[in-house]
């Protein structure tokens, strides 16, 4: 996966966790970028030593997998159901900046992308369904561009 799209998704992920009173934390890029180098390394020692703990509470703060793993998103579900931000596309994008939005191709563009991750847990018992809904959402993510504000700071000023 692109380094930068990863960045975004855990940006977002952030926001709405932030949003919601689940979390406290965004890192900046370069305090993402050190964990992430700090979770391959981690990954590395559980792969010879069994340290899952570790890697497990390192992925909860990087939100790895936040998007992509059925299970954890049945499990924020049930903690966020009723949240706002998940009402429609474009009350998603609430979590966005003005010029974030701007940035995208249409409205809603980026909350139909994060949104459809959240059919993932009922889909787990019909595989085909899973896999047809995992490249909908490869799709979406193809065609969104990379909106966060970081991306576009002029390095001059």
């Amino acid at each position: 996966m692109d380094p930068y799209r990863e960045y975004q998704d855990y940006v977002v992920a952030s926001r709405l966790l932030v949003a919601l009173g689940l979390s406290r934390e965004i890192l900046s890029l370069g305090q993402y970028a050190r964990l992430r180098l700090k979770r391959l390394e981690l990954a590395r020692r559980v792969a010879r030593e069994g340290a899952w703990q570790a890697l497990e509470s390192l992925d909860q703060r990087l939100r790895y997998g936040f998007w992509t793993n059925p299970l954890r998103l049945r499990d924020f579900l049930k903690r966020a159901k009723d949240a706002p931000y998940l009402a429609s596309p474009l009350a998603f994008e609430a979590l966005l900046f003005p010029e974030e939005r701007a940035r995208l191709r249409y409205p809603g563009q980026a909350g139909e992308y994060y949104l459809g991750w959240l059919r993932l847990p009922q889909l787990l018992m019909d595989p085909q369904a899973f896999e047809e809904a995992l490249r909908e959402q490869e799709r979406r993510g193809e065609a969104l561009p990379l909106f966060l504000d970081v991306f576009h700071k002029n390095p001059e000023g």
